[in-house]
């Protein structure tokens, strides 16, 4: 079964998410105490040079100038405020260092903080004058974008850290499934954490394992399958010498049953899929197995074979979808062979371009599988007696066909028909590509 791409729901997506989150609440709190701190130096530096400046004005105003001139700072008349650079309308501005600063002052005090320059503007209650500071702590906004840049950098890494991590992991999903799709074995290079490497190692050593075990039993069966090939042929040559057409005739249907028994074995015993030529899938169900078999025909494509057909086509895929013509059709000649067995005709064949992938769908018109076996029926040497009788079959026709249908991409569901029927549908990626 198919699921949507989420890329949150994937081991670098969650990684990344989890240390790009940490590291962006790691420096916010960062900002925050640093501008939390900051505000509290200014205010206890702002408050001391406030007291000396005030005191001295008040007691000698001829000394306030020359303190003034030490500390830095200069009283500026209440009336010229403005015109001096005090922010209009030199009200109360709010911030952590006026915060800080305004309780210490007295009731009725005023503190105005210069955005631009971060110099401080601060009136005592009544005073005839401003007491303006520059700012020796840069302001807030500097900050901002060294800050910016930091986080920035800190985010690139920790996304490259990410990828790192899930690398091996992604690495050994994509060569598990190369395996369970029979692609063949490929061992995963050992990389990652300590706990990683055991895990691809383990891997490793089991597919290496499962391998071997499927190689000699691909061996003992096509051996087997092999072996019978020439009792069967010297029974059906013999077959001349029984008395009576009938009983030669019912002599030569059950050879020809354990021959197909035979060539099944031999099919799922093959490691590998054949290499052929691509066809049009459209194509060669036209040629074999439309109205007339070997042309190409509108009977075919849409359906309209008659009523007793054996075989009816809806073929919407068009010449894009393209399977090798020799895995094709084994898959077809398993499915319609299976259908026409177990099933009832018609056959329903049909293929189409849908949600971005090519179907191919093959339903029968009998009494379906029941719904608790429909997961089993696909296994190898699964057969149904209950649901479906049959001869010259040892349930590896849905085997084969899954084996071919995952070796090219693709996926297998099997289901029974709401209007009845036993149904599979295979879908491929789109484009195929020829080769």
């Amino acid at each position: 079964m198919m699921h949507p791409f989420r890329p949150l729901d994937t081991l670098f997506g969650r990684l990344s998410l989890m240390i790009v989150g940490l590291v962006i609440m790691v420096h916010v709190m960062a900002l925050l105490l640093i501008d939390k701190e900051r505000a509290k130096i200014d205010a206890q530096r702002s408050l001391n040079n406030l007291v000396v400046a005030a005191q001295v004005r008040e007691r000698d105003p001829v000394l306030a100038d020359h303190v003034a001139q030490t500390l830095g700072i200069r009283y500026v008349s209440a009336e010229h405020a403005i015109a001096t650079g005090c922010p209009a309308p030199c009200t109360d501005t709010d911030g952590p260092l006026e915060e800080s600063l305004r309780p210490r002052l007295g009731e009725g005090s005023h503190v105005v903080v210069e955005p631009q320059t971060s110099s401080v503007w601060v009136r005592k209650r009544d005073a005839p004058y401003w007491i303006v500071m520059p700012g020796y702590m840069p302001p807030f906004s500097r900050f901002m974008g060294f800050s910016a840049l930091t986080l920035v950098f800190a985010i690139v890494t920790a996304v490259i850290f990410a990828w790192q991590v899930q690398r091996p992991v992604r690495e050994l999903a994509r060569a598990a499934r190369e395996y369970r799709i029979g692609r063949g074995v490929h061992r995963v290079r050992q990389a990652g954490p300590h706990e990683v490497r055991e895990l691809v190692s383990d891997f490793n050593d089991m597919v290496s394992e499962l391998a071997e075990s499927e190689r000699e039993r691909s061996i003992m069966l096509a051996g087997i399958a092999h072996d019978l090939r020439t009792p069967i042929t010297r029974m059906q040559l013999r077959a001349d010498l029984l008395a009576t057409p009938a009983d030669r005739a019912a002599f030569l249907r059950e050879t020809e049953s354990m021959s197909r028994i035979v060539t099944q074995f031999l099919d799922f015993a093959r490691e590998n899929v054949t290499d052929s030529v691509f066809v049009s899938v459209d194509e060669h169900c036209r040629r074999d197995y439309g109205a007339q078999a070997g042309e190409s025909g509108e009977s075919g494509e849409s359906g309209e074979a008659g009523d007793d057909a054996l075989v009816k086509l809806d073929l919407q895929a068009g010449e894009g979808f393209m399977l090798p013509a020799v895995d094709l059709d084994r898959i077809l000649s398993n499915l319609i062979e299976n259908a026409l067995t177990y099933g009832e005709p018609p056959v329903e064949v049909s293929t189409a371009l849908a949600d971005g992938r090519y179907v191919l769908h093959v339903r029968d018109h009998g009494a379906g599988v029941p719904e608790a076996d429909l997961h089993r029926v696909q296994r190898p040497f699964v057969r149904l007696d209950a649901a479906r009788s049959g001869d010259a079959h040892c349930g590896l026709g849905l085997a084969i066909v899954r084996r071919l249908v995952r070796h090219h991409g693709g996926a297998m569901e099997v289901a029974n028909d709401p209007q009845g029927g036993f149904a599979v549908t295979m879908s491929f990626p789109y484009p195929r590509k020829a080769g």
